[in-house]
């Protein structure tokens, strides 16, 4: 027989004796986070935010106090809650000590609290920066009537056409447009779905009529198609009735005060179009413009210009009516606002002799600086040689 060995009665009484030394010291872990226990809420709350919030020298340090709260709120570790509630606490014995009359702390918190008022006053012009961009960027974007008619539908009742389509109004017609997708699918499943439990009940009919003289066959749809229908009646009438509802909205007229608005918006259409042209007219360069300048002939015409042909293109594209422009577009046979407009280059008639004047002038000054220039250009090389 195996001897089993056994521990000694000091060797026990040893171990209970450790055992109760030690059980105190084992970490013991609460049912709950530490950030719902009472011992956590109460002092950091009580104790230490109120505590900053009363012993806060100036209003920008209570400010920052409050955004700090709010900020490490949501904190759930343990490393990162104690380094902030140990700066926290740091912060609050400052205060007290300032509050005490430290001139050393005072000087500190005096600097920090006009250092926040700098940035805080930098935060709000930002901000308020922001907020005009922003409305700039709606107003830019807003949407405007265009004088055209967004033709009523399934999907949509008449609607003005604006420019930008609001998304609100892009996504209603999509969601309709696939809703109804999915109606017109779910209608013909319900066809098969009557053809199949008439089908069945025939079979079960014929069934019976077979086996009458053998035994008995219990139907099971013959006997209840109706109740069996019912069900797929239901849905297949709410069905009916969207597409009655989207047929009323597709045959919905358009209601007067919508066509005045409309129109009215079409007659400042035109309007507008009719002033941009007459700045246009009188030398303002407009967005219309420089799209004009930028575009060029169609591709199948393009393909077949000369390099030349394709400068002279883009060059009769400019508003210009004078000078090299004006040459190209009378050889080209356009038509010219004020034809007699490149006159105005050679001066008029009664100026040719001062004008004459002054370009002899200009020439005999060049030519006395050419002189003067090649002598003092000899002058330098025979003091080199020398």
């Amino acid at each position: 027989m195996q001897h089993v060995h056994a521990p000694t009665q000091e060797s026990l009484t040893f171990r209970a004796n450790l055992a109760r030394l030690i059980s105190p010291l084992r970490r013991v872990r609460p049912r709950v986070p530490f950030f719902q226990l009472a011992a956590h809420r109460i002092p950091t709350l009580w104790s230490l935010y109120r505590g900053l919030l009363k012993e806060s020298p100036s209003e920008e340090i209570k400010r920052r106090v409050k955004a700090s709260f709010r900020r490490n709120q949501h904190l759930t570790g343990t490393d990162a809650t104690k380094r902030n509630l140990e700066k926290g606490y740091k912060y609050l014995d400052a205060f007290k000590k300032a509050n005490a009359g430290d001139k050393h702390q005072q000087a500190i918190l005096q600097r920090y609290s006009r250092a926040l008022a700098a940035k805080y006053e930098r935060a709000y012009w930002n901000n308020l920066a922001r907020q005009e961009l922003a409305w700039q960027a709606r107003l830019k974007n807003r949407p405007i009537m265009t004088g055209g008619f967004l033709r009523p539908t399934f999907a949509n009742r008449p609607l003005p056409r604006l420019k930008p389509q609001p998304w609100h109004i892009t996504a209603m017609i999509r969601n309709r447009r696939a809703a109804r997708e999915r109606r017109m699918v779910a209608l013909g499943d319900i066809q098969e779905y009557f053809q199949d439990l008439t089908f069945e009940a025939r079979l079960e009919a014929g069934a019976a009529e077979l086996a009458g003289k053998v035994g008995v066959v219990e139907p099971v749809f013959a006997s209840h198609l109706g109740e069996w229908m019912e069900p797929f009646k239901k849905q297949q009438a709410m069905i009916k009735e969207t597409f009655v509802r989207d047929q009323r909205r597709r045959d919905e007229p358009y209601s007067k005060e919508m066509l005045d608005a409309i129109m009215a918006a079409r007659r400042e259409k035109i309007a507008n179009k009719t002033r941009e042209l007459e700045r246009e007219r009188r030398g303002e360069i407009l967005r219309r413009t420089i799209l004009r300048q930028r575009k060029g002939p169609p591709a199948h015409v393009l393909a077949m210009l000369t390099p030349e042909q394709r400068r002279i293109d883009k060059a009769v594209r400019n508003v210009s009516e004078v000078g090299y422009v004006a040459k190209l577009k009378r050889k080209l046979g356009f038509k010219l606002r004020n034809p007699n407009a490149w006159k105005a280059e050679i001066g008029a008639p009664a100026d040719k002799g001062r004008l004459g004047r002054m370009v002899r002038e200009v020439l005999d000054e060049s030519e006395r600086r050419v002189i003067e220039a090649s002598k003092e250009q000899a002058d330098t090389s025979r003091q080199h040689e020398a």
